[in-house]
């Protein structure tokens, strides 16, 4: 299966992506602190976009690459940071030397790359003996506001026999399944935990407006259908869909070390 390439969302991804207070100020710099072992320590980041991570880790000094499958990504990415090095390049086949780097990341990338193990061997290969892969991923709480209104839409596309599966990774524990049988460590780490609001409204207009990635591929009869029931469930459920709601997030690391 291929990876999903994000070209048709560079016009509007910073926007929709948005960098908490709370990561900005503490997250990127504990992200930074377990990525790098010494000061001059190479690093690349897999799926770096339009530089939402790869930019402020550049700015506190990090000697880093950023590669990604989308060239439009990649391109705004310069635009922002022109001192920025950049590689158009596929998870699976990375364009760089065995042992090359001292430290990888990835940030929410993994559930877009359908040949995710073949990745994973990727990413031991161009570490260097005792690099450090780390895997970011937002800890969200499975009753909040967010997380119902996104499992009812995803039931109601089920239900009508469509797929909102993205390419790759399933779940967090296929990747800790994998990582070990690979005969790697793994510590995970809790950074920063933050409480944003969130409105009904803002959640259902997300997916109304095809901003997520599982919402690109679906054919319009189900995706339309599967939005006006979620529509009408959320005012039934949550009545004023303006008024925000506080949710809680952590900023969370799996660092990975594999063994040699």
């Amino acid at each position: 299966m291929t990876s999903l390439s994000f070209d048709r969302a560079v016009s509007y991804y910073d926007r929709t992506r948005e960098m908490p207070d709370e990561v900005a100020r503490s997250g990127i710099q504990a992200l930074l602190d377990r990525l790098q072992a010494h000061r001059y320590a190479q690093l690349l980041e897999v799926g770096a976009g339009t530089g939402r991570i790869s930019i402020p880790l550049l700015e506190r000094g990090a000697h880093l690459v950023g590669c990604d499958l989308s060239r439009p990504m990649l391109r705004r990415q310069l635009e922002k940071y022109p001192a920025a090095r950049v590689a158009q390049a596929d998870a699976i086949d990375l364009p760089f030397a065995t042992a090359q780097f001292d430290g990888l990341v990835t940030i929410h990338v993994l559930h877009l790359v359908g040949q995710w193990r073949a990745a994973l061997r990727e990413f031991a290969r161009v570490l260097k003996p005792g690099g450090v892969y780390v895997n970011s991923w937002n800890w969200n709480a499975e009753g909040d506001v967010d997380a119902r209104m996104r499992t009812y839409w995803r039931e109601r596309v089920t239900a009508h026999g469509g797929s909102w599966r993205r390419p790759g990774i399933q779940s967090r524990e296929e990747l800790l399944g994998e990582v070990r049988d690979m005969g790697a460590a793994v510590e995970e780490l809790t950074v920063v935990r933050f409480f944003p609001e969130v409105t009904p409204n803002e959640v259902v207009e997300s997916i109304a407006n095809r901003e997520v990635s599982d919402t690109w591929d679906m054919p319009a009869e189900i995706f339309e259908a599967s939005v006006g029931e979620m529509r009408a469930w959320t005012a039934a459920t949550f009545g004023d869909l303006d008024r925000p709601m506080t949710v809680e997030r952590r900023f969370m690391l799996d660092v990975v070390r594999f063994r040699r």
